[in-house]
């Protein structure tokens, strides 16, 4: 992911900030992509979202590892025991061994480990880089979804996760293309795939690539209103990019009425979360929240800490 720039008009800044890595949906897709339910179509099931965090919401963050001695695989192993066996090969660093017991997995339908696969894939973990496969794996997940049938059962909210990621990865490749293949950049059936993942599914990394499309006017009219409406739904999940963004926003008055305090507050949110997690591609988060306190004025600087004091103590 490329870093955001800390520099004072949020269109130049979403205009440099790089996408997630290259995903992208081929035109043979477009119309299994239409077949899924339209934004007002969504059900109970998915109008509370999936979380702020899509690793985290499929248990891919959670670094517990057995002691148990892994299992093998036999005629009798089911897709679901594959799963499980993999995932903590996975967390033992064992990946290679994991890739192969995946593949057992997901000839049998798995949806989670043909997620898994196409996550491996697009970084190169138990086997080279290949950006097409992870796309394939990817693009049959969202070709084979069938949400209707969905229900608020936790194997339905896994699964729901699973096709919002791949919509949010393909979104990805097929706003930038993948170099050497027949996938090239289409931003507009980008900007359709974020939707189905944004409003579907509630998917926060959804809304926030979608918000951006809508600042940059990439696949869409520029339109910065519903891009703060977007950022705005998933910085209330805890998507810490989003939160920066949206207060940098309403810091500077890029729509309606200009409001420091609250908007340095939530960039102050943002900034804990990526101080937290000491990545590099956080730091723009930070730059852009000491730019915006430069320019503050000491009674603004005051008021975002009462609203976060009163915020967290009400």
């Amino acid at each position: 992911m490329r870093i955001f720039s800390a520099i004072s008009s949020v269109v130049v800044v979403m205009a440099a900030v790089a996408a997630l890595p290259a995903h992208a949906f081929d035109a043979s897709m477009a119309n299994a992509a239409s077949e899924l339910p339209p934004p007002e179509a969504a059900s109970a099931l998915t109008a509370g979202g999936i979380g702020a965090s899509t690793a985290e919401t499929l248990g891919l963050m959670n670094t517990t590892v057995s002691d148990e001695v892994p299992p093998t695989l036999g005629d009798k192993t089911t897709a679901s025991e594959a799963f499980n066996m993999a995932r903590n090969l996975y967390r033992r660093g064992e990946k290679t061994e994991a890739m192969n017991v995946l593949q057992f997995a997901a000839n049998q339908g798995h949806i989670g480990a043909r997620w898994m696969i196409g996550r491996m894939y697009a970084r190169g973990e138990g086997t080279a880089p290949d950006d097409y496969k992870a796309f394939e794996y990817f693009r049959d997940i969202v070709a084979d979804a069938n949400v209707e049938d969905m229900d608020d059962t936790p194997e339905s909210r896994q699964n729901a996760a699973y096709i919002s990621h791949a919509l949010v990865q393909l979104g990805s490749y097929y706003r930038e293309g993948i170099p050497g293949s027949n996938v090239k950049p289409n931003p507009p059936l980008a900007v359709s795939l974020y939707s189905r993942a944004a409003y579907n599914f509630g998917d926060p990394s959804a809304q926030f690539n979608l918000a951006m499309m809508y600042v940059e006017g990439n696949g869409v009219p520029k339109d910065p209103k519903r891009a703060m409406q977007l950022f705005s739904n998933a910085a209330k999940k805890g998507h810490g990019p989003s939160r920066a963004l949206l207060g940098h926003m309403m810091f500077k008055g890029e729509v309606g009425k200009r409001q420091p305090e609250i908007g340095l507050a939530w960039m102050g949110l943002a900034r804990q979360s990526a101080e937290q997690s000491g990545e590099a591609d956080a730091q723009w988060i930070i730059d852009l929240h000491e730019k915006a306190l430069a320019e503050s004025s000491e009674a603004e600087r005051k008021g975002a800490t009462g609203f976060l004091d009163r915020l967290f103590n009400r």
